[in-house]
This record gives structure tokens, C-alpha cells and sequence, in this order.
């Protein structure tokens, strides 16, 4: 068989790979002119590799088990970061002493998780806690689960935190060692001539005798096409014949996400990064957290790395207009650090033309069975990519299942 992939993603690149070992040949078509779609690994300090940041997909927690399947196959390793995504302190609330502690965070997830797994279908996360006496730990909850899930509570739907209740407390998270975009530069080594990059997809069509995949640059053609695109990317393709009513309504209900990242190098002297110890410090107000991690070497890296979310918190950073009110904002949440804002490094993916969003996000527009419509084949037609991932969504583990997955559905075939 020869496959025709849509996307050099984690999704894009993990099922051509294989299909590959399968012994199929396939081609993958990337719009851009590098692989790894929304994980993207750059040096904040050209020429100094700890200064590695990553731009897009981040961190790797505990179940990633394709991920770290994935990692000994192609000979790659972890790095632990000596902090935990999931516990961090909270700032910026009414006082200085009236801070959520890590406990009370806790309680605080449980109980909204319970009331959440009780709501009625299509209930907001807002409409379950309106009237809820305001403290200290559920505006730190609203804050982190708004900024995570990319969209307010208004829209995120309640089932999309019915059972998250395990974390806050300390857990360990690992970044892949040397960056993350590691992983799909490797995948991309392996398949070699395959991957044609600058070769965005604009079309897609299939009959009886196969599929043809149009670009700029020409035309691919093969027995079946795996499309891997973002959720925002593919509800503008064309397919011919189109892709049946059921699915398409499915992407337009599907939630996107908003999300950016920012990271700021830390300057040497009283506040010298490489004595500076690992953290996680989240904004309420701002619906942002930062955070300063080890990397391969074991050392504190000199960065510090913020994430943000939802239009509105977007919005007010002033991400659109550049880099300078977030940079100051986080260095007024960070005295104790000394980052330079001044050379802050913005990265947005909802005004990207080849992404459209962050990631899915679980609103209440979405419907039930929309999970399975979104991973569902049409025809020679099959689809991958984090929004197909159900549970995993919006992780590059999801990616990485549904690549999989994927491949699996084509080679049974």
C-alpha cells in the first residue's frame, strides 16, 4: 500500500512510521517548513543548548506510555525537571495572606469535581459553581483550569473536570532530553525522503481506486490518506466527496483552545539561575503560571517559562500587540528572579495558519459521541491528531495514540 499522510505532527509522523515498519510506503505532506507541528523546540540563546525552551507541547507526566515507548525505539531519553506541573504556588489573590495552600487546593478540586460528575449534559463549569462563597482556593482553581483548558469557565464544559481531583499534589514531569521536537525530527530521520516539507494540503479527494492529495507543489496519490491537521486547519479543507454531515458537524462543535507561551531569559548575578532552585508560580488574576525546571544536565535551567490561556486572558497581556505587557507582568509575579524582559520570546498558536488553536478543548458545545465521530474514517479517509485522542486530548500523548491508532486502521485494511 502507499499512504498519503496530511501533517508532520507527533500524530502525522508516528503513524507514517508505522505504516513503514509495516512495510508500506507512504508520503507525508507538511505545510511547514519543519517537522513537529504545535511541539517546537528552540534555543532562547542561540548557540547555548540550555537555554532550549519549548515553544509549543511541554511536559511529560506519568501514563505517557507511548511517549516513552516511543523514546527507546528511537534511542532517545527524558530529562526529569526537579518540579511538578501539577503542584505550584498561588499568587495574587485579595492579600498577602490570603493565598489557597496546596491542602486547600485539593479539597477544593475535589469538591468541584464532585459537583461537576453530578451537573446535567452540556452544564458550564461556571454554571456549577455560580453562587459557590468565594475563597481563596476556588479562585486559584478557576484560574489554573481556565488557563490549562485554554477557555473560560463560561464555555469549558463541566465533565471536562469531573474527575480531576489528583492533580495538585506533587507529582514528577519530565521534558524529552535536548527538546521535545527531538522526538519528531527523529521519526522524520527514519522516513526520510518521505517527508516533503513546504507542501501544505488543499485539497482531498477519493474515489473506488484510491485517494489523491492535492498541494501547491503538485499531487500525491495513494491507496488511503491519514489527515492529521489541527481541528481550526481542518474545518476549512475540502474533501471530495465531502466527509459525511454527522462528522462535519463534530468539528464545528469541537472546542478551541487559546493558549500562549512566553519565555524569559534569567540574567546572572545575586539572582544567579544556576543556584536558583526549581518552581511553579501561578497568577490568579493574570490566568497565567511560570515555572523554572532542570534540565539534562541536572542544573536550573537560566529561563523562565510562562503559559497562558483563554481569549479574554490573552487579551488582557496583550499578546497580540507582542511580548512586552506579559514579560512585565511576569517579572512583577517573579521579584525573587531576575529575568530579563526585554528579550522575552512570544509564541502564539491561534493566529498561526497551519494550527488555528493551542489544542481541543472539551465545551459545552460539544455533543455526545462527538469523540468517536472525530476519529471516525470516511471512506479511504482516516483522521488523526490530539482532538482524536478522547481522554488524551490535548497532549502529545494523545498525538502519539492516535497515530497509532490510525496506522492500525489503515493496515487492517
Amino acid at each position: 500500500m502507499r499512504i498519503v499522510v496530511a501533517g508532520a505532527g507527533f500524530a502525522g509522523l508516528m503513524a507514517a512510521y508505522r505504516i513503514v515498519q509495516a512495510g508500506h510506503e507512504v508520503v507525508v505532506l507538511e505545510a511547514r517548513d519543519r517537522v513537529g507541528g504545535r511541539v517546537w523546540s528552540q534555543e532562547l540563546r542561540p548557540g547555548d543548548p540550555r537555554t532550549v525552551v519549548e515553544r509549543g507541547g511541554e511536559f511529560v507526566l506519568d501514563g505517557y506510555d507511548v511517549m516513552r515507548t516511543i523514546l527507546a525505539e528511537l534511542g532517545l531519553g527524558l530529562a526529569d525537571t526537579a518540579m511538578s506541573y501539577y503542584l505550584r504556588e498561588y499568587r495574587g489573590g485579595a492579600g498577602a495572606t490570603d493565598q489557597a495552600t496546596v491542602q486547600e487546593m485539593s479539597d477544593c478540586a475535589a469538591a468541584v469535581a464532585a459537583a461537576c460528575a453530578a451537573a446535567a449534559p452540556g452544564t458550564s463549569l461556571a454554571g456549577v459553581v455560580t453562587g459557590w462563597e468565594g475563597s481563596p482556593a476556588l479562585a486559584a482553581y478557576l484560574s489554573r483550569v481556565e488557563a490549562t483548558n485554554g477557555v473560560s469557565a463560561g464555555v469549558l464544559a463541566a465533565t471536562a473536570v469531573s474527575d480531576v481531583t489528583a492533580g495538585f499534589g506533587r507529582r514528577p514531569s519530565w521534558r524529552v532530553a535536548g527538546g521535545n521536537q527531538g522526538v519528531a525530527r527523529a521519526l522524520a530521520a527514519r522516513l526520510g525522503a518521505s517527508v516533503r516539507l513546504n507542501s501544505p494540503v488543499l485539497s482531498i479527494q477519493q474515489d473506488h481506486r484510491g485517494v489523491r492529495v492535492r498541494t501547491a507543489g503538485g499531487e500525491a496519490t495513494g491507496d488511503a490518506a491519514i489527515v492529521t491537521v489541527p481541528l481550526a486547519v481542518l474545518r476549512r479543507l475540502p474533501f471530495s466527496p465531502p466527509v459525511p454531515d454527522p462528522t462535519r458537524r463534530a468539528w464545528q462543535r469541537a472546542g478551541l483552545a487559546h493558549n500562549a507561551k512566553l519565555h524569559l531569559p534569567l540574567t546572572h548575578g545575586a539572582h544567579d539561575p544556576r543556584g536558583a532552585a526549581p518552581s511553579a508560580v501561578q497568577s490568579v488574576p493574570g490566568k497565567f503560571w511560570t515555572w523554572t525546571a532542570t534540565d539534562a544536565t541536572g542544573q536550573v535551567q537560566p529561563v523562565l517559562h510562562a503559559f497562558g490561556g483563554t481569549e479574554e486572558g490573552l487579551a488582557a497581556l496583550a499578546v497580540a500587540d507582542g511580548p512586552g505587557t506579559w514579560a512585565a507582568r511576569v517579572a512583577a509575579l517573579r521579584p525573587e528572579l531576575a529575568a530579563d524582559a526585554g528579550r522575552a520570546l512570544l509564541t502564539t498558536w491561534n493566529d498561526d495558519p497551519w494550527a488555528g488553536e493551542s489544542y481541543s478543548a472539551l465545551t459545552v458545545t460539544v455533543a455526545d459521541g462527538d469523540e468517536d465521530l472525530l476519529a471516525a474514517p470516511a471512506g479511504r479517509v482516516h483522521f488523526a491528531g490530539e482532538h482524536t485522542a478522547g481522554d488524551w486530548a490535548g497532549l502529545m500523548e494523545g498525538a502519539l495514540r492516535s497515530g497509532e491508532r490510525a496506522a492500525r486502521e489503515v493496515l487492517a485494511r
